[in-house]
């Protein structure tokens, strides 16, 4: 225990110098209550801060899709407000519930399995641009870099663990990254892949990326206007598209 002791002392005089006794005084409770209350009150101010802002971007990208993106998948311009709540808050809240957007690790591999199973092949035939057979776990560790520290994966699990879509961001050069997601399909059009292109897009703004890529094929409509309407720009009639992050 912290403890500071005040000696008093008689100036000198005639009778020289005099001890006149100890005053203790013990601030530790004092100074922890405050330190604490201190602590608590920046803590507070920057998570209140930092989810203010995270809520204002996923808005803003929420508001970049249209009409005819909304229709494509399945949600309604009231539902905005609360999936970007849902989302300051490192997750969504609406029809499933909640979820929450993490980091894929390798002990997820299981999931990720079980995950690719319930992908239609056409569905996976316009994620890789062939068919694969992602139920093999090794198949699907090394096409989605769980052992690359180039790629990080993120998956977007529900309460009960199950993955329901996954985005790989992988690196290509200095402040570059190319970015792909699949949703499960039979949970498709129901704005997933949104939240889950939001959550990547502030991910890779945040990691210092300035330019993500994406490579969506001819046949994959509903993406293509999805990314366009993030602001991924086509070149041309290619199946390449760049976004520019802004911070």
């Amino acid at each position: 225990m912290t403890q500071i002791s005040f000696r008093l002392t008689a100036r000198d005089g005639a009778h020289g110098p005099g001890h006149i006794g100890w005053a203790p005084f013990r601030f530790d409770r004092i100074a922890s209550t405050v330190s604490t209350a201190l602590r608590a009150m920046l803590e507070g101010g920057f998570h209140r801060l930092r989810q203010a802002w995270r809520h204002s971007a996923a808005l803003r990208e929420l508001h970049a899709l249209d009409a005819r993106t909304l229709k494509d998948i399945g949600l309604h311009r009231g539902d905005l407000p609360a999936i970007a709540d849902g989302y300051a808050r490192r997750g969504i809240v609406g029809r499933f519930g909640a979820a929450r957007v993490r980091r894929v690790e390798i002990t997820d591999l299981a999931r990720c399995v079980e995950f690719a199973r319930l992908l239609h092949p056409d569905d996976i035939r316009l994620r890789f641009g062939r068919p694969v057979a992602l139920g093999d776990a090794g198949t699907f560790r090394r096409l989605f870099g769980l052992d690359d520290r180039k790629i990080e994966t993120a998956g977007l699990f529900d309460l009960s663990g199950q993955i329901l879509g996954l985005a790989t961001v992988a690196w290509v050069r200095p402040g570059t990254a190319e970015v792909a997601l699949i949703i499960r399909s039979d949970l498709q059009r129901r704005g997933l892949g949104a939240t889950l292109l939001a959550n990547v897009i502030d991910d890779a703004r945040d990691a210092g990326f300035n330019l993500l890529i994406a490579y969506v094929g001819y046949g994959n409509l509903p993406m293509r206007r999805l990314a366009r309407r993030f602001g991924f720009e086509f070149a041309g009639t290619f199946a390449e598209a760049e976004l520019v992050i802004r911070r």
